[in-house]
C-alpha cells in the first residue's frame, strides 16, 4: 500500500504514526493528542456554572466535596451543594439534559414531554421555559449499541395537549462513551418542523431511511450505529409516506440536505425534486411519478455518492457524522396536478 497507519496509546497521549511513500522514499509522520480526562480530575468546568434553578441534586445532602467531584458532579461551597452538570453523560450512568420550550416554534409544552418507550419517565423539573431530565442509562426504554463507542439512545415525545394521542414532536437524545472518558449529550430533532394541523381520517407520517442495496430490498434499522463508508461510494436513500388513508395521495419532495453533526455547514442534495446543479456527482432519482393510485407515488428514492465536509477548507474533524433531512408535501390529485421536479424523468 502507499501508506500504513499505526495507533498507540502512550501515557496520557494518543499517538498515530503514518508511514507513507514518496518519490524520495519512505517518510514517517506522527500526530498526537492528549487523552480526555474524566471530570473528577479536572477543576470546575463551564458546565458547572449553572443558575440554581438548573441544578439537579447529585448524591446525598451530606456528601463531601471530594465525593461529589469523584462522581463527576459539581460542588458549590457557599452554600454547600452537589449537583449534576447540565447536558452531560455522567459517571453514575445518567443522562442529564435540558429541553428548552423555544426549541420549536410554536414553543413546546414542556410539561407533556416524556420518554417514548415509558411515559412515566418524565422531567425532574418543569417550567414553561424548559424541562430538566435525569434519565438512567439502563431504564426508560434507553437503547444501547456497542462498537468503538458505547452508544445510549433515548427518544422523547411531546404529546398533543388536547387528545393525548397525537405525537407532534420527537427528540432523540444520545450519549457516547469511549473507555476512560465522559462525553456530552447530543440531540437530534426527529420532527424538525411543526406544520399546520391536518384533518383527515388517519395520521400522516413520512420516513427517510437508508437501503442496504441498490434494489431497495432491505434497510438499515432506525437505531443502527452510524454507517462507516469510503468516500465516493453509493448511498441509497428512500423517502416514503406512512399510514396513508388514501392511496391516491402523492408524496412530493421539495428538497433534501446533508449536514454535519456540528451544524456548521449544509449541502443541498435535491431542490424542487431535482439534483443540485452544482453537485459534481448529482443524485440519481428513481421510482418517480407513476400515475396514482400506484403505491410508488408515495415513495421517492435517490442515490448519492458519499462525501465529507471540510471545515474551513482544512482536513480536520474527518470523522464527523453526516445527517440527512428532507422537506416533503403530501398532495391530493383532487386539488391539482401533483408533479414536481425531476422525479419521473429518465
Amino acid at each position: 500500500s502507499l501508506y500504513d497507519c499505526i495507533y498507540v496509546e502512550k501515557g496520557k497521549m494518543y499517538i498515530i504514526s503514518i508511514l507513507y511513500t514518496t518519490q524520495r522514499g519512505k517518510k514517517e509522520a506522527k500526530v498526537s493528542c492528549p487523552l480526555v480526562i474524566p471530570r473528577s480530575e479536572h477543576g470546575s468546568p463551564s458546565e458547572c456554572n449553572l443558575h440554581s434553578e438548573y441544578r439537579l441534586p447529585c448524591g446525598s445532602s451530606s456528601i463531601s466535596e471530594t465525593q461529589c467531584l469523584s462522581m463527576g458532579c459539581c460542588f458549590n461551597k457557599h452554600p454547600p451543594a452537589c449537583y449534576y452538570p447540565m447536558d452531560e453523560c455522567t459517571i453514575d450512568r445518567h443522562m442529564i439534559f435540558s429541553v428548552p420550550a423555544s426549541l420549536t416554534d410554536p414553543p413546546l409544552s414542556t410539561a407533556l414531554l416524556a420518554a417514548a418507550s415509558n411515559s412515566t419517565c418524565r422531567p425532574q423539573r418543569v417550567t414553561p421555559e424548559y424541562a430538566l431530565f435525569k434519565i438512567p442509562m439502563d431504564g426508560c426504554g434507553t437503547r444501547r449499541v456497542d462498537g468503538v463507542f458505547a452508544v445510549f439512545q433515548l427518544e422523547l415525545e411531546n404529546m398533543d395537549s388536547e387528545y393525548k394521542l397525537h405525537i407532534i414532536f420527537r427528540l432523540l437524545v444520545e450519549c457516547r462513551y469511549v473507555p476512560g472518558t465522559v462525553l456530552g449529550v447530543s440531540y437530534v430533532v426527529k420532527t424538525p418542523t411543526l406544520g399546520p394541523d391536518v384533518h383527515t381520517q388517519g395520521v400522516f407520517g413520512v420516513q427517510l431511511r437508508i437501503a442496504k442495496d441498490a434494489q431497495y430490498t432491505s434497510y438499515y434499522p432506525q437505531y443502527h450505529q452510524p454507517l462507516h463508508m469510503l468516500l465516493g461510494k453509493p448511498l441509497h436513500l428512500e423517502v416514503r409516506l406512512l399510514s396513508s388513508p388514501d392511496p391516491s395521495l402523492v408524496l412530493l419532495v421539495h428538497f433534501c440536505v446533508a449536514y454535519p453533526r456540528s451544524g456548521n455547514a449544509a449541502w443541498v442534495l435535491l431542490y424542487n425534486g431535482c439534483p443540485n446543479p452544482l453537485d459534481p456527482a448529482p443524485p440519481e432519482t428513481v421510482l418517480s411519478d407513476p400515475t396514482p393510485p400506484s403505491p410508488q407515488s408515495q415513495t421517492r428514492r435517490f442515490t448519492i455518492r458519499t462525501f465529507q465536509f471540510l471545515p474551513d477548507g482544512e482536513f480536520q474533524d474527518m470523522d464527523e457524522e453526516i445527517y440527512f433531512m428532507c422537506s416533503t408535501e403530501i398532495c391530493s390529485p383532487r386539488d391539482g396536478p401533483c408533479v414536481e421536479g425531476c422525479f419521473g424523468i429518465c
